[in-house]
Formats: C-alpha cells, structure tokens, sequence
C-alpha cells in the first residue's frame, strides 16, 4: 500500500480537528456537541429513574440484553468550544447503579445566554423492567418494554409503541401518539393524558380491552370496525355534551383498560 503524500496528510487535518470545535453557519450561534455512552450489567426485574432537568428528549428501548445501555447527546450552545468542554466537566450525567436498580439523572445551566440541551436513549431490558421518567421540557418516547412504567412531563410529546405491564404518562402541553400491537393488553392498565394536545390511538383490528377516550375541548374521530354489544353489530359510540366528547366501549372480548385523554385537543381511534 503506498503512502499518502505529506501535503494530502496536511489537508486532512483540518477536517479532523474541525469536528472538535463548534459548528457556525452565518449568524447561526456557536454549538457544541459532545456524546456519552455507559453500558452496564442489568437484570430484569429492575427498576430505572429517570430525571431529565433541562430541555431534551428521553428515548426508551427494550432490548434482549441483560444490561442497560445509555447513548447520550449533549448539545451547548452559544458558548465558545473550550468553555463548553470545561462546563459539561462540572455539570455531568449522573449514573447510578447496582445490578437491579439505575438512576439517570441530568441538571444544571451554562450562563446565559448559552443553552444545554440533553438527548438520551436509553436501552434496557425489555421484560420486568420498570421505568420511571421525569423530563422538565422535552419528548418521551418508550418501545416495547414490559413493566411498570410512569412517565411525567411538564411540557412535551409522548410516543408509546408497543407497550405491556402497566403505563401511567401525563404532559401538561405535548400531543400523545401511542401504538399498541398483539391481540390486548397485557397487565393492569393503561392510562395517558393531556392537557393541552392531540390524542392519536392506534389499534389492531383485533383487539380486546375496555376503552375510554375523552375531551373536554375537541373532537373525537373514529376509524375503527363495529363491534358486538348485546348481540348487536354497533359501530364504537362517541357521547357528545356541548364542546365535551367521550367514548366508551368493549372492543373484542374486553380487558384492561385503556384510558387516553386530553383537555383540550382533538382524539382520534384507528385501526391498524
């Protein structure tokens, strides 16, 4: 294999280097960005705390490994590279953790006018594994875990796929989009509300639980097959009082409950 020339060498360095410092574009402002990752041995039948303190995203995964994985992002900007890189040295993610329980947590501002924002994925085991999630402003979002899950936000969306076990989410201003997959829902229940934001439900053809979705302020949408009550054929019923909206109904043979609602948004239900 021939050597590449000296001068080539030259002019591949600047390349390299530049992805240390931070990215300009016009009048765009500075940003820096620096990742994190941590793996560590976790069994099912645990527990991870979540705590996300600055504005971000909380991204969950359920994986086959026994062990938990964190894919971090950490993004400042309006700071110059070097006091940034000094920053996130005194405001770090903070990872705690024995073989059957995890915190995450992460705090902490640059001066202003510079900004943090914090990105996590996180993947853990997908049987038995309860989650519990905090996030001041940012998305939630949770794939395939069964456990016991509780997710609070006070500004964000949410997106549920494929979920089992028990699941508890609120946003106080954020739409929620949940996916569910299999024939019902295996576990206690399900629960996930809004205040302010759409509500989109999306369910197999055949499925079985006991469904209720609400507004208080907004319109309830249904592309979903009729179902049998009583002996009788019915399509799923929405209850309209004033600007208020409801539907309640047995779909398949019944089962957990699932409850989704939103103060103030638009809801819809549809089939797979």
């Amino acid at each position: 294999m021939r050597a590449l020339p000296a001068i080539c060498l030259l002019l591949m360095l600047p390349a390299l280097v530049a992805q240390e410092l931070p990215t300009t574009g016009g009048d765009a402002p500075l940003r820096y960005v620096e990742p994190q990752e941590k793996e560590f041995k976790f069994y099912p039948g645990g527990r991870v705390g979540i705590s996300l303190d600055v504005p971000g995203a909380v991204k969950i995964v359920g994986w086959e490994r026994g062990s938990v994985r964190m894919e971090a992002e950490k993004i400042v900007t309006g700071m110059e590279a070097e006091a940034a890189r000094e920053f996130l040295t005194k405001s770090p993610i903070r990872v705690r953790y024995t073989d059957t329980t995890a915190t995450i947590s992460v705090t902490g501002a640059p001066p202003q006018p510079a900004t943090l924002e914090v990105n996590l994925t996180i993947y853990v085991p997908k049987s038995r594994t309860d989650v519990t999630a905090g996030i001041k402003r940012g998305d939630f979002s949770i794939d395939t875990v069964n456990g016991w899950v509780e997710a609070t936000l006070a500004e964000g969306r949410m997106n549920i796929v494929n979920p089992d076990g028990y699941f508890s989410g609120k946003t106080s201003k954020g739409d929620i989009y949940v996916d569910m997959w299999g024939s019902q829902w295996r576990g206690q229940g399900f629960t996930a509300a809004t205040q302010s934001g759409r509500v989109d439900l999306r369910l197999p053809e055949k499925y079985s639980a006991a469904l209720q979705l609400d507004t208080r302020n907004g319109t309830i949408t249904v592309d979903y097959p009729p179902q049998e009550v009583d002996g009788e054929i019915l399509p799923p019923e929405v209850v309209i009082q004033k600007r208020a909206q409801q539907l309640k109904a047995t779909i398949g043979d019944g089962g957990a409950p699932l409850r989704l609602g939103t103060q103030l948004g638009d809801v819809s239900l549809v089939k797979k």
